[in-house]
């Protein structure tokens, strides 16, 4: 479990944004925004900002949102559409869509020696849309494809059928005073849910909570009390398991889906500071009217308040020298399976050619 000497330490904090962070699948946005060429979303893997920009041939294409000139942002919406180039504000590069060096102002005068503008195309990253829906980043050249990331939850995420969902009309975006891998502990501990969730006991089976580690993600299955609330929606298209209950995902390293089978829930804890950690929510559903996505984001609110409530009143203690972390419980396999990964890739040095390996074709 997460002990006290690794929550507040800076120098550790900055290790974990490269060998946590950047050799990680991060969930960067969905198709959504992604619909004609020039359309672009940003995001950020740890302490780099990215881009992810359709391209005219259909596919999507991803890059560290700097400038090769300096240390500009080219991008700085969430979201939003560019044409066929993006400029930097700083000093007037450009770039096409496909990431290549398209223009420099003043080129001959400030270059009197020529730029070689093939060396100095926009850093490529890898991209993977998963679902038809959803689209993710990596820095890292060596990590494991992204098919192997997911592996686990493939085939389940596969029936869900998350392309024929739509985004909810809102998201969830807030900052609180906690360390990210307090909260994504939280987020795997099945043990706190009848206590700080105790709002929802009524509708759910908690006892009979079946806890699942795999490679490098988790899961706990929540039977629902299906005369009280029934998960299903209508649907008689799955497995039992999954029309009677929803699970608490977690994909290494910071996001949590909560998968219905008619709705998904994405939480993601971006890491800002040893004791700063931005969450941000977003929800998907099938025909879900403004009225019914309302009500969701207000329970998802209420769940994200009770537990970033509960960790800011850990971390306060976990500054205390003389506290000493008990032994996990059954329940708490999830959030000690975390914690392993980020000590493995913590103990494990960078290749030489982390982030400049040769990228193999989606």
């Amino acid at each position: 479990m997460l002990q006290p000497f690794e929550v507040y330490d800076q120098d550790l904090f900055d290790q974990e944004m490269i060998r946590v962070f950047a050799r990680s699948w991060v969930w960067l946005g969905d198709t959504e925004d992604l619909q004609e060429p020039g359309d672009f979303i940003t995001g950020r893997i740890g302490y780099q900002g990215v881009l992810v920009i359709r391209q005219e041939d259909g596919e999507v294409r991803g890059f560290l949102n700097n400038c090769r000139h300096r240390a500009s942002g080219l991008a700085f919406e969430p979201a939003g559409h560019c044409g066929r180039s993006l400029t930097c504000p700083y000093h007037g590069w450009a770039y096409a869509i496909d990431g290549r060096l398209i223009g420099v102002p003043d080129e001959p005068r400030m270059y009197p020696d020529g730029l070689p503008h093939e060396q100095f195309g926009l850093v490529p990253i890898r991209v993977e849309v998963a679902w038809d829906k959803l689209v993710f980043g990596c820095l890292s050249h060596r990590a494991p494809s992204f098919d192997e990331w997911i592996s686990p939850l493939a085939e389940r995420y596969e029936r869900y059928q998350f392309g024929k969902m739509t985004r909810f009309h809102r998201d969830l975006d807030e900052t609180y005073p906690i360390n990210w891998k307090a909260f994504c502990e939280n987020s795997n501990d099945d043990y706190h849910v009848r206590f700080v969730h105790r709002r929802l006991n009524k509708a759910r089976q908690s006892m009979d909570t079946i806890v699942r580690v795999a490679g490098r993600t988790c899961s706990g299955y929540k039977p629902h009390v299906v005369a009280v609330d029934d998960p299903s929606g209508g649907r008689t298209d799955l497995p039992d398991e999954d029309l009677r209950g929803h699970y608490a995902d977690f994909v290494y390293p910071n996001l949590t889906p909560l998968p219905y089978a008619t709705q998904l829930v994405l939480v993601r804890a971006d890491p800002i500071a040893p004791d700063r950690t931005r969450l941000f929510s977003r929800l998907y559903g099938l025909d879900k009217t403004i009225a019914e996505q309302d009500e969701q984001l207000e329970s998802l609110a209420t769940t994200n308040k009770e537990d970033t409530d509960m960790v800011t009143e850990l971390m306060r203690n976990l500054r205390s020298p003389f506290f000493r972390v008990g032994p996990p419980t059954t329940w708490e396999g999830r959030a000690a399976h975390v914690m392993s990964l980020v000590r493995e890739d913590m103990a494990t040095p960078l290749a030489p050619d982390e982030f400049t390996a040769p990228l193999e074709a989606s």
